[in-house]
């Protein structure tokens, strides 16, 4: 399809022959000269990693993938195509798709809309704890989105510059990302749509820095709460949810009052290998609660200290009992050992569980308070709390239209 911003790209003609190199070609030429001569000797990945300049590897990158680019013919490209699941379409029924974004904006009508960009900066994901290795790097220094977290918390951040500070924000975005984890579920491609949330605020002082995430996390899950209770009304299979609330500092303490290295634990649990955790957990013999109904009085058994037992009442008092006031419909319940995120949120995370009307129940959102705001903008009183939800994974195990047979296995479709 060729729009206004194709008028100035030239045409290459199909004749077997690229065109001129031109000024690229001159460039790589100079660069790959002086690189040699100033770098004879020098292993060739440490070069390319390390001691050439961003520019000029840019530059050197970017003319030969043009190179090979022009080489290729259409044959080339659809047995590339073929082998590349992430280049496949989506199997989702896009309306569906829509249907349930419309649903899920109108559950979150208090947060502003944000049409994220399909890339970040190169390094963004990693500086929040992923290992680059998942996400799609590209050859302009940039990777394709593999977190709607990660585009809000840059946009937050320069929000939150231009307006020094000002009033709360609270973001919504429906985004499609690509992660590049092997999936061999059937139906299912490393790209997916999420749902996400996030809100950004600056806290008074340090002493109401866990109260401004428990705050701006309850909103959240008033909204997961709406959204589940209008899916029905929208085609969808959902009859409950489940929200399971865990704290990085009381999970890492009841771990720790086992004898437990939380940190060794979390590295084993991997969001794209279901059952990674319980796996962990079980070979470390932890019999920690999963789903405690009480937290407060789990975390007295534990022998918790009195300040971890005053995080836990405000947990309570703040979250749980709120939200059970106000959306009686949903379980709430409380994970002290949960390991999956323990590395990558700081405080407040979360998990939730959508039931369908079948009685099975899917873990299809996750969420937290992330450091990431506050790291942006050197100012540790600038907070973030962002959760999403599965958009993806719930149109296809939950539309009514959607036909059951070969359905997969939701330990498979989970992510």
């Amino acid at each position: 399809m060729r729009t206004e911003d194709d008028r100035a790209t030239p045409t290459i003609a199909r004749q077997g022959r690229a065109p001129a190199d031109g000024k690229t070609g001159e460039l790589s030429s100079r660069i790959a000269r002086r690189a040699a001569e100033a770098h004879a000797g020098q292993p060739l990945d440490r070069l390319l990693a390390e001691d050439l300049p961003g520019n000029e590897l840019t530059t050197l990158l970017l003319h030969s993938l043009r190179q090979r680019a022009l080489r290729r013919s259409f044959a080339d490209v659809l047995d590339h195509a073929e082998r590349a699941p992430m280049t496949h379409a989506s199997a989702a029924d896009g309306r569906r798709l829509h249907a349930f974004d419309a649903a899920a904006f109108a559950a979150a009508a208090d947060f502003e809309v944000v049409d994220l960009a399909p890339v970040v900066p190169l390094g963004a994901t990693a500086c929040a704890g992923v290992e680059p290795n998942n996400v799609l790097a590209t050859v302009r220094f940039a990777e394709v989105a593999a977190d709607p977290t990660t585009g809000l918390a840059l946009h937050a951040a320069r929000r939150r510059r231009e307006s020094r500070g000002g009033e709360a924000l609270r973001l919504c975005a429906s985004q499609r990302v690509l992660r590049m984890q092997p999936t061999k579920t059937p139906g299912f491609t490393p790209h997916f749509r999420l749902f996400a949330l996030a809100t950004a605020a600056r806290s008074p002082g340090r002493g109401e820095d866990d109260a401004c995430e428990r705050r701006a996390l309850l909103e959240h899950l008033l909204v997961w709460a709406d959204l589940v209770r209008a899916l029905p009304g929208a085609g969808f299979r959902a009859a409950g949810l489940r929200v399971v609330l865990s704290d990085t500092s009381l999970v890492r303490a009841s771990l720790a009052a086992r004898g437990l290295d939380a940190d060794a634990l979390a590295r084993r649990a991997k969001a794209h290998e279901p059952g990674s955790t319980e796996a962990a957990l079980r070979e470390a013999s932890v019999d920690l609660p999963r789903a405690a109904a009480d937290l407060v009085g789990a975390a007295r058994s534990l022998g918790l200290g009195p300040e971890l037992l005053a995080r836990a009442e405000r947990w309570v008092a703040e979250v749980a009992e709120p939200l059970a006031r106000a959306r009686p419909e949903v379980e709430v319940v409380h994970d002290l050992a949960r390991l999956q995120g323990l590395g990558y949120y700081t405080g407040p995370f979360v998990q939730l569980h959508v039931r369908r009307d079948d009685g099975l129940e899917l873990p299809a959102g996750d969420g937290g308070a992330v450091p990431w705001l506050g790291e942006l903008l050197s100012n540790r009183r600038e907070r973030m709390i962002a959760t999403g939800l599965g958009a993806e994974l719930l149109v296809k195990l939950f539309d009514r239209s959607t036909p059951r047979a070969g359905e997969a296995r939701p330990e498979e479709a989970t992510r």
